[in-house]
Protein backbone atom coordinates (compact mmCIF):
# COMPACT_ATOMS: atom_id res chain seq x y z
CA UNK A 1 0.00 0.00 0.00
CA UNK A 2 1.01 3.53 -0.98
CA UNK A 3 2.52 5.30 2.12
CA UNK A 4 1.45 8.80 1.03
CA UNK A 5 -2.54 9.46 -0.23
CA UNK A 6 -3.49 12.95 -2.20
CA UNK A 7 -7.09 13.52 -1.27
CA UNK A 8 -9.42 15.79 -3.41
CA UNK A 9 -13.40 16.07 -4.22
CA UNK A 10 -15.98 18.09 -6.27
CA UNK A 11 -19.62 17.54 -7.93
CA UNK A 12 -20.01 18.73 -11.58
CA UNK A 13 -19.93 22.22 -10.98
CA UNK A 14 -16.20 22.18 -10.27
CA UNK A 15 -15.63 19.23 -12.77
CA UNK A 16 -12.68 21.78 -14.74
CA UNK A 17 -11.01 22.84 -11.81
CA UNK A 18 -10.62 19.62 -10.28
CA UNK A 19 -9.24 18.20 -13.64
CA UNK A 20 -6.44 20.88 -13.60
CA UNK A 21 -5.96 20.02 -9.56
CA UNK A 22 -5.35 16.14 -10.60
CA UNK A 23 -3.52 16.93 -13.67
CA UNK A 24 -1.43 19.49 -11.55
CA UNK A 25 -0.46 16.21 -9.69
CA UNK A 26 -0.29 13.76 -12.27
CA UNK A 27 2.13 15.93 -14.30
CA UNK A 28 4.53 15.87 -11.88
CA UNK A 29 7.15 12.67 -11.80
CA UNK A 30 7.00 12.37 -7.85
CA UNK A 31 3.37 11.66 -8.00
CA UNK A 32 4.14 7.95 -8.80
CA UNK A 33 4.78 7.88 -5.30
CA UNK A 34 1.53 8.76 -3.91
CA UNK A 35 -2.43 7.61 -4.47
CA UNK A 36 -4.64 9.98 -5.36
CA UNK A 37 -7.77 9.49 -4.21
CA UNK A 38 -10.77 10.77 -5.07
CA UNK A 39 -14.26 12.16 -3.52
CA UNK A 40 -17.13 12.09 -6.07
CA UNK A 41 -20.11 14.35 -4.53
CA UNK A 42 -21.84 14.75 -7.82
CA UNK A 43 -19.51 14.35 -10.59
CA UNK A 44 -22.26 12.69 -12.89
CA UNK A 45 -21.28 12.45 -16.50
CA UNK A 46 -17.40 13.87 -15.54
CA UNK A 47 -17.14 10.83 -13.00
CA UNK A 48 -15.57 8.52 -15.66
CA UNK A 49 -12.83 10.98 -17.33
CA UNK A 50 -12.24 12.36 -14.04
CA UNK A 51 -11.33 8.78 -12.49
CA UNK A 52 -9.27 8.09 -14.97
CA UNK A 53 -6.53 10.35 -13.57
CA UNK A 54 -6.67 8.90 -9.99
CA UNK A 55 -6.52 5.77 -8.03
CA UNK A 56 -8.97 5.19 -6.05
CA UNK A 57 -13.12 6.78 -6.36
CA UNK A 58 -15.51 6.97 -3.61
CA UNK A 59 -19.08 8.76 -2.97
CA UNK A 60 -18.90 9.63 0.62
CA UNK A 61 -22.02 9.54 2.89
CA UNK A 62 -23.49 11.99 5.40
CA UNK A 63 -20.85 10.81 8.29
CA UNK A 64 -22.69 13.52 10.82
CA UNK A 65 -26.28 13.31 11.51
CA UNK A 66 -27.17 16.99 11.93
CA UNK A 67 -30.74 18.71 11.68
CA UNK A 68 -30.51 20.57 8.78
CA UNK A 69 -29.47 17.68 6.75
CA UNK A 70 -31.66 17.09 4.27
CA UNK A 71 -31.89 20.80 3.10
CA UNK A 72 -28.49 20.99 2.80
CA UNK A 73 -26.46 20.23 -0.75
CA UNK A 74 -24.43 17.23 -1.49
CA UNK A 75 -21.47 18.86 -2.12
CA UNK A 76 -21.07 19.95 1.55
CA UNK A 77 -19.93 16.43 2.07
CA UNK A 78 -17.06 16.80 0.41
CA UNK A 79 -16.40 19.43 3.42
CA UNK A 80 -17.85 17.58 5.94
CA UNK A 81 -16.05 14.00 5.02
CA UNK A 82 -12.50 15.73 5.46
CA UNK A 83 -12.47 14.40 9.11
CA UNK A 84 -12.92 10.84 7.97
CA UNK A 85 -10.61 10.74 4.89
CA UNK A 86 -8.64 7.70 6.79
CA UNK A 87 -12.09 5.71 6.97
CA UNK A 88 -13.05 6.32 3.42
CA UNK A 89 -9.52 5.77 1.71
CA UNK A 90 -7.87 3.03 4.46
CA UNK A 91 -4.20 1.96 4.76
CA UNK A 92 -2.29 5.10 4.08
CA UNK A 93 0.10 6.56 6.78
CA UNK A 94 -0.02 9.65 5.58
CA UNK A 95 -2.61 11.83 3.71
CA UNK A 96 -2.98 15.51 2.39
CA UNK A 97 -6.19 17.15 1.40
CA UNK A 98 -5.97 19.34 -1.60
CA UNK A 99 -9.04 21.73 -2.96
CA UNK A 100 -10.50 20.93 -6.22
CA UNK A 101 -9.89 25.13 -6.52
CA UNK A 102 -6.42 24.66 -5.66
CA UNK A 103 -3.44 23.26 -7.81
CA UNK A 104 0.44 22.13 -7.49
CA UNK A 105 2.50 24.28 -9.32
CA UNK A 106 5.44 23.18 -7.31
CA UNK A 107 5.91 19.91 -5.91
CA UNK A 108 8.26 21.54 -2.84
CA UNK A 109 4.67 22.33 -1.15
CA UNK A 110 3.88 18.68 -1.14
CA UNK A 111 6.74 18.07 0.24
CA UNK A 112 6.67 20.60 3.30
CA UNK A 113 3.28 19.47 4.12
CA UNK A 114 4.62 15.30 3.94
CA UNK A 115 7.56 16.81 6.04
CA UNK A 116 5.23 18.21 8.79
CA UNK A 117 3.07 15.90 9.45
CA UNK A 118 5.54 13.65 9.83
CA UNK A 119 6.58 15.60 12.52
CA UNK A 120 6.08 14.29 16.27
CA UNK A 121 5.87 16.91 19.02
CA UNK A 122 8.32 16.68 21.39
CA UNK A 123 6.00 17.70 24.46
CA UNK A 124 2.80 15.01 23.97
CA UNK A 125 4.45 12.53 21.46
CA UNK A 126 1.33 13.21 18.82
CA UNK A 127 1.86 13.70 15.42
CA UNK A 128 1.67 17.25 14.11
CA UNK A 129 -1.13 18.31 11.83
CA UNK A 130 0.04 20.65 8.55
CA UNK A 131 -1.45 23.69 7.78
CA UNK A 132 -0.89 27.26 6.37
CA UNK A 133 -2.23 29.86 8.73
CA UNK A 134 -3.97 33.26 6.06
CA UNK A 135 -0.98 35.69 7.17
CA UNK A 136 1.64 36.77 4.89
CA UNK A 137 2.89 40.69 4.03
CA UNK A 138 0.72 40.97 0.65
CA UNK A 139 -2.68 39.95 2.06
CA UNK A 140 -5.36 42.39 2.07
CA UNK A 141 -6.91 40.76 4.82
CA UNK A 142 -4.28 42.64 7.33
CA UNK A 143 -4.35 45.90 5.27
CA UNK A 144 -7.62 47.66 3.89
CA UNK A 145 -9.90 44.66 4.14
CA UNK A 146 -9.32 43.74 7.99
CA UNK A 147 -11.93 44.57 9.36
CA UNK A 148 -14.48 42.69 6.29
CA UNK A 149 -12.60 39.18 7.22
CA UNK A 150 -12.55 40.25 10.19
CA UNK A 151 -16.47 40.56 10.89
CA UNK A 152 -17.17 37.00 8.60
CA UNK A 153 -14.61 34.99 10.63
CA UNK A 154 -16.27 35.86 13.73
CA UNK A 155 -19.57 35.42 12.84
CA UNK A 156 -18.31 31.88 11.76
CA UNK A 157 -16.95 31.26 15.07
CA UNK A 158 -20.50 32.41 16.98
CA UNK A 159 -22.54 30.23 14.39
CA UNK A 160 -20.63 27.56 15.29
CA UNK A 161 -19.91 28.10 19.02
CA UNK A 162 -20.48 30.64 20.79
CA UNK A 163 -19.58 34.92 21.19
CA UNK A 164 -17.30 33.65 24.34
CA UNK A 165 -15.23 31.37 21.82
CA UNK A 166 -15.41 33.80 18.89
CA UNK A 167 -13.74 36.40 20.73
CA UNK A 168 -11.00 34.08 21.80
CA UNK A 169 -10.22 32.55 18.28
CA UNK A 170 -10.51 35.36 16.48
CA UNK A 171 -7.52 36.63 17.47
CA UNK A 172 -5.40 33.83 16.00
CA UNK A 173 -4.61 34.11 12.13
CA UNK A 174 -6.71 32.09 10.45
CA UNK A 175 -6.14 28.49 9.68
CA UNK A 176 -7.15 27.44 6.28
CA UNK A 177 -8.48 23.82 5.60
CA UNK A 178 -8.27 23.56 1.73
CA UNK A 179 -5.22 22.29 2.34
CA UNK A 180 -3.46 20.69 5.23
CA UNK A 181 -2.19 17.12 5.55
CA UNK A 182 -1.95 14.36 8.30
CA UNK A 183 -0.99 11.29 9.55
CA UNK A 184 -3.67 8.03 10.09
CA UNK A 185 -3.42 7.97 13.74
CA UNK A 186 -2.96 11.86 14.30
CA UNK A 187 -5.62 12.80 17.50
CA UNK A 188 -6.68 15.35 15.12
CA UNK A 189 -9.27 13.29 13.07
CA UNK A 190 -10.95 12.47 15.76
CA UNK A 191 -10.78 15.85 17.47
CA UNK A 192 -11.99 17.79 14.44
CA UNK A 193 -14.96 15.01 13.80
CA UNK A 194 -16.20 15.21 17.04
CA UNK A 195 -16.35 19.55 17.10
CA UNK A 196 -17.93 19.52 13.68
CA UNK A 197 -20.12 17.12 15.05
CA UNK A 198 -21.04 19.66 17.85
CA UNK A 199 -20.94 22.49 15.38
CA UNK A 200 -23.52 21.57 12.66
CA UNK A 201 -25.70 21.01 14.97
CA UNK A 202 -25.64 25.36 15.63
CA UNK A 203 -25.02 25.62 11.68
CA UNK A 204 -24.40 24.66 8.48
CA UNK A 205 -22.66 27.50 7.72
CA UNK A 206 -19.53 26.97 4.46
CA UNK A 207 -17.21 27.88 7.17
CA UNK A 208 -18.15 25.61 9.42
CA UNK A 209 -15.52 22.65 8.90
CA UNK A 210 -12.80 25.56 9.17
CA UNK A 211 -14.15 26.87 12.34
CA UNK A 212 -14.03 23.36 14.06
CA UNK A 213 -10.24 22.56 12.68
CA UNK A 214 -9.35 26.26 14.26
CA UNK A 215 -10.87 24.96 17.36
CA UNK A 216 -8.96 22.14 18.01
CA UNK A 217 -5.63 24.09 16.93
CA UNK A 218 -6.28 26.61 19.00
CA UNK A 219 -8.32 25.77 21.28
CA UNK A 220 -7.56 21.91 22.18
CA UNK A 221 -4.10 22.68 21.09
CA UNK A 222 -3.08 19.81 19.13
CA UNK A 223 0.18 19.54 17.95
CA UNK A 224 0.52 22.35 14.41
CA UNK A 225 3.60 22.55 12.06
CA UNK A 226 2.62 25.99 10.77
CA UNK A 227 3.91 26.15 6.49
CA UNK A 228 4.80 29.33 4.79
CA UNK A 229 2.08 31.03 2.40
CA UNK A 230 3.33 29.66 -0.24
CA UNK A 231 2.24 26.34 0.19
CA UNK A 232 -1.10 27.44 -0.32
CA UNK A 233 -1.32 31.16 -1.78
CA UNK A 234 -4.96 32.60 -0.95
CA UNK A 235 -6.00 34.07 -4.52
CA UNK A 236 -8.11 36.20 -2.99
CA UNK A 237 -6.16 37.75 -0.39
CA UNK A 238 -3.30 38.72 -3.01
CA UNK A 239 -2.98 38.21 -6.51
CA UNK A 240 -0.06 36.41 -7.64
CA UNK A 241 2.42 37.54 -9.77
CA UNK A 242 3.67 36.08 -13.09
CA UNK A 243 7.53 36.27 -13.58
CA UNK A 244 7.62 37.25 -17.20
CA UNK A 245 10.64 35.03 -17.85
CA UNK A 246 9.24 31.75 -16.87
CA UNK A 247 5.33 31.92 -16.72
CA UNK A 248 5.18 30.79 -13.00
CA UNK A 249 3.06 32.45 -10.54
CA UNK A 250 5.25 33.98 -7.52
CA UNK A 251 4.06 36.06 -4.56
CA UNK A 252 3.74 39.57 -5.53
CA UNK A 253 6.15 41.40 -3.11
CA UNK A 254 9.81 40.25 -3.58
CA UNK A 255 11.80 37.62 -3.21
CA UNK A 256 9.11 36.49 -5.73
CA UNK A 257 9.12 33.21 -4.30
CA UNK A 258 7.38 30.65 -6.30
CA UNK A 259 4.10 29.35 -5.38
CA UNK A 260 3.65 26.15 -4.63
CA UNK A 261 -0.12 25.53 -4.34
CA UNK A 262 -2.38 28.22 -5.88
CA UNK A 263 -5.63 28.58 -4.42
CA UNK A 264 -8.40 30.21 -6.46
CA UNK A 265 -10.66 30.76 -3.27
CA UNK A 266 -13.67 33.09 -3.67
CA UNK A 267 -13.76 35.25 -6.79
CA UNK A 268 -10.48 34.08 -8.29
CA UNK A 269 -11.67 31.03 -9.43
CA UNK A 270 -11.43 31.55 -13.12
CA UNK A 271 -8.20 33.20 -12.65
CA UNK A 272 -4.56 31.83 -13.02
CA UNK A 273 -5.52 28.37 -13.84
CA UNK A 274 -3.52 25.25 -14.46
CA UNK A 275 -4.38 24.53 -18.14
CA UNK A 276 -4.37 28.23 -19.04
CA UNK A 277 -0.60 29.04 -17.31
CA UNK A 278 0.01 26.24 -20.05
CA UNK A 279 1.69 23.79 -17.33
CA UNK A 280 5.33 26.02 -17.28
Amino acid sequence: MTEIAIVTGADATYAGMLEECLRSIRDKPESRQVALCLLDVGLGQHRDRLAALADKVVEPGWDIDFPARPQTPGYFRAMFARPFLPRYFPGHRLYLWIDADAWVQDWRAVELFIEGARQTDQASGQPRLAVVPELDRSYRNFYGAWQEFHDVIHKSYVDAFDRATADELVRYPLINSGVFAMRAEAPHWQAWGDTLRTSLQRTTSSLVEQAAINHVVYRQKLPTAFLPSWCNWICHHAAPRRDPSTGMLTEPLLPYQRLGIVHRTMWTKNEWGYAAKGNA
